[in-house]
């Protein structure tokens, strides 16, 4: 999405194939988003990340069964792109900031959640609490079901149809 958007904007779009790669430019970020790039979770200059690419996934994941519930790394995903710190990144939902630090959207994700997601990314644990994601994603899942309740559609889905397992299990 934010290299289409680029695209239609006249801007430049970079993005970087590794980890490795994106560690050669000081101003490379890694974003992590659901909603197919629409939600921006969380964002961080690569120079500051202190785990892998597998952790990131994990976490993005994570972020995702809590809120969209996708339960898809297609949808949720781990880019690693060109943000210099202070600019913004696009994104529905007010889109999101490459800081000098961690950034983490202050609605979209939980508020008991934001420390444990900083310290994954700066290598301070490997995932967040599992029994809070398990919360999290209950309160999250009965909130959803009772607007849909309220709020029928007229094609005839179940009011879960969209909603799928954690890509990544809370195990």
């Amino acid at each position: 999405m934010r290299s289409f958007l680029a695209e239609v904007d006249g801007n430049e779009y970079v993005s970087y194939r590794s980890l490795a790669e994106a560690r050669r430019d000081p101003d490379s970020a890694v974003v992590l988003s659901g909603d197919y790039g629409g939600t921006i979770f969380l964002t961080v200059p690569v120079r500051l990340l202190r785990c892998d690419l597998a952790t990131l996934r994990t976490l993005v994941s994570d972020l995702d069964a809590v809120t969209w519930m996708s339960g898809d790394l297609t949808i949720a995903t781990v880019a690693l792109e060109r943000h210099p710190v202070g600019t913004g990144v696009v994104g529905g939902d007010g889109g999101g900031l490459v800081a000098e630090g961690v950034w983490v959207h202050p609605t979209m994700v939980p508020p008991e959640l934001l420390a444990q997601a900083v310290d994954v990314v700066l290598g301070r644990r490997r995932r967040p609490d599992v029994a809070l994601l398990r919360r999290l994603r209950q309160r999250e899942l009965l909130r959803k079901k009772q607007w849909r309740a309220a709020h029928p559609t007229r094609s005839g889905l179940t009011w879960d149809s969209d909603i799928g397992q954690p890509a990544v299990p809370f195990d």
